[in-house]
């Protein structure tokens, strides 16, 4: 690997010690407002945290917190891995993007502070859905969503939701290019896991749920995981229940465990927390630290859904069930902020 390894894994081992734990969520679950939420929060992890009048403010310190996380092991990693890193922070300007085009399309102003692409603010104040697309002009996302920004579809949203993904992840796996082989295989251990299971949620859920043919089913999969393109044109094409008793009959099986009927891509979610966090604590390799990556997304994912349910008025139980983590119990009801894959 690198003559650093040892010295990054300490150091990541160290920062995980520090992430929040199911009893802390339980603890937070206990409060009834988001102010004694944060207070908890301030106590226990942030001590800079300050009180928000709007809990999309705390979205935006949650990126700072990811930010300044990855920030800390630069210095440990290989210059080689700066692509990465760099396409890795890329999911915030992704995330923010969708959460702009959600609102714009709804008629509201966008909750988000601000949205910086390659040093360049982009405007979306006084925007309509339309004119936002056009300022993402000279940005790499432009091609992925400008045929759709002067649909009047309510599938247009969705369908640009599926190709923003689709890019952050080819994105990704075009950064690993110059890494060794097994580092690459460390990454297909971690990620492309993770681009397995939204593959295999968002194929079963369009068979059972949406009218679409086997090309558009196709056409919304993302590439870069352990399964080719050519495997995935076949589980496109393939009817629901044979999908179904193929992916039962791999490592991926747990996902129909139990007769499990797929509603949302949080099944995935739950699965990946529990894969990333075995993974980190039994390898020494680099895919400790892509494990790490992946375990604090879970984490800041965590303490939004928390806040967000809180200030919804929910009660402890319903709170917890909301949670990405690997309980019995923790099964999502409905279908949270839009989740799609």
């Amino acid at each position: 690997m690198f003559d650093g390894l040892k010295a990054l894994n300490a150091k990541i081992s160290k920062m995980y010690s520090d992430f929040l734990v199911y009893e802390d969520f339980e603890e937070i679950a206990e409060r009834d407002n988001v102010r004694d939420c944060l207070a908890y929060l301030k106590d226990k992890k942030f001590p800079n945290i300050d009180s928000f009048s709007d809990i999309y403010e705390i979205e935006e310190f949650l990126e700072n917190y990811r930010r300044s996380e990855v920030t800390k092991l630069r210095g440990f990693l290989p210059l080689r891995y700066g692509d990465f890193l760099k396409a890795y922070l890329e999911r915030m300007n992704v995330d923010k993007i969708i959460k702009i085009l959600r609102a714009l399309r709804m008629n509201k102003e966008p909750k988000v502070d601000k949205l910086v692409i390659g040093g360049k603010i982009i405007s979306f104040n006084d925007e309509t859905f339309e004119s936002f697309i056009d300022n993402l002009r000279d940005t790499h996302y432009y091609e992925y969503i400008k045929n759709y920004k002067s649909s009047k579809d309510e599938d247009a949203l969705f369908a640009i939701e599926m190709n923003l993904d689709k890019f952050y992840y080819r994105n990704l796996t075009d950064s690993i290019k110059s890494l060794s082989k097994d580092e690459v295989d460390e990454f297909k251990k971690i990620f492309g896991v993770n681009i397995d299971l939204l593959n295999i949620i968002w194929i079963y859920r369009a068979k059972k749920y949406y009218n679409l043919s086997p090309e558009e089913i196709f056409n919304f999969t993302i590439f870069g995981g352990n399964y080719n393109s050519e495997k995935l044109l076949e589980f496109s094409y393939l009817e629901e229940i044979d999908f179904e008793e193929v992916i039962k009959s791999s490592k991926y099986g747990v996902l129909f465990a139990e007769g499990r009927v797929i509603r949302t891509g949080r099944t995935a979610k739950k699965t990946m927390y529990g894969i990333a966090k075995k993974n980190f604590r039994r390898t020494d390799g680099i895919g400790k630290f892509m494990s790490f990556l992946v375990l604090l997304d879970f984490e800041i994912a965590n303490i939004d859904r928390i806040l967000e349910a809180t200030r919804f008025g929910l009660n402890k139980d319903e709170k917890l069930k909301y949670m990405i983590v690997d309980r019995e119990g923790s099964e999502e009801i409905g279908r949270w902020k839009n989740e799609g894959r």
